[in-house]
């Protein structure tokens, strides 16, 4: 029977260094690791954070049965299922109660600005994205050794193993997106691209649209149509988004002041940076890092 214990951090006093144990503090933009859930053993227990989490968790079954969820939101995942907890989204998970365990490799992160693509799949439950495993077994195989290697190079304080960590976890999350049935077959243009490449590496400065064009050999008039008709937004609305992507992560990651972020992710007028925060997510940016202060 599954143990009644329950992993929520909120009623916790005490902290630990154990990211497999109730009481571990996500303070940080990238963790990672296995679960070798076995019936009895010292991780079974119930999984419940019902606040969520400040960043991303991405989830792998590796080996066993888990059930998310209970009652009528309950479904179950099994060997190649991925999961894809977006912040805030309730957590409630354990083994099945039929299967002797469950193993389940995880990734928990904060993404970097141009990731946010990435991270919408076709198929949500209970706001949680799933994705069943690939066809091909070699595709499986390679993402279950993603999840591995970015473990692996995550566990060390050497900067270019954080950087490849890093790194891996983009291959994963690009591998998981390209799984996806919605996923466009015609790649973009190239001249989009760039263009896309520009504005990534500017983000944070007022770069005109006339630069961008320069930069991709288009008239500003012909880069804002073939980008609209692309990419389905405009080029300045792919800007803000990218933008308060950013400016969502610092808002919960620190205590830098609204104004200073506001700066820091390029807007000069921060009354305008609140103004286009809180027309993508319909809360002002105090509002919003206030709804995140009780989550760890």
């Amino acid at each position: 029977m599954i143990s009644k214990r329950i992993a929520n951090n909120t009623y916790l006093k005490h902290m630990q260094n154990d990211p497999l144990k109730p009481g571990y503090n996500f303070d940080a933009h990238l963790v990672a690791g296995l679960t070798p859930i076995e019936k009895g053993g010292e991780f079974d227990f119930c999984i419940d954070r019902p606040q969520g989490m400040k960043g991303f968790i991405i989830n792998y079954t590796s080996e066993g049965r888990g059930s998310i969820f209970k009652d009528d939101k309950r479904f179950d995942v099994n060997p190649g299922d991925l999961l894809l907890f977006p912040p805030g989204v309730p957590h409630y998970y354990h083994r099945h109660e039929d299967a002797d365990t469950w193993k389940h490799r995880w990734v928990y992160f904060r993404p970097r600005a141009f990731w946010q693509d990435w991270l919408h799949w076709a198929q949500l439950k209970n706001e949680v994205y799933f994705s069943p495993p690939p066809e091909q077994r070699e595709k499986q195989l390679q993402i279950e050794q993603l999840f591995t290697d970015i473990e692996l190079y995550a566990k060390t304080s050497d900067p270019f193993d954080v950087e490849l960590s890093l790194n891996l976890l983009e291959q994963l999350l690009l591998r998981c997106k390209q799984m996806q049935p919605d996923v466009r077959n015609k790649a973009l243009d190239p001249r989009i691209e760039a263009a896309i490449n520009f504005m990534t590496v500017n983000l944070t400065r007022d770069f005109q649209y006339q630069e961008i064009a320069e930069s991709v050999c288009l008239s500003s008039s012909r880069l804002g149509h073939l980008f609209r008709e692309e990419v389905g937004m405009t080029i300045t609305q792919w800007r803000d988004d990218q933008r308060i992507s950013r400016a969502k992560q610092l808002l919960i990651t620190n205590n830098v002041s609204i104004n200073r972020i506001s700066l820091q992710v390029g807007y000069n007028d921060p009354l305008y940076f609140s103004r286009v925060f809180k027309k993508l997510n319909g809360i002002s940016p105090k509002g919003y890092r206030k709804q995140f202060s009780l989550i760890y």
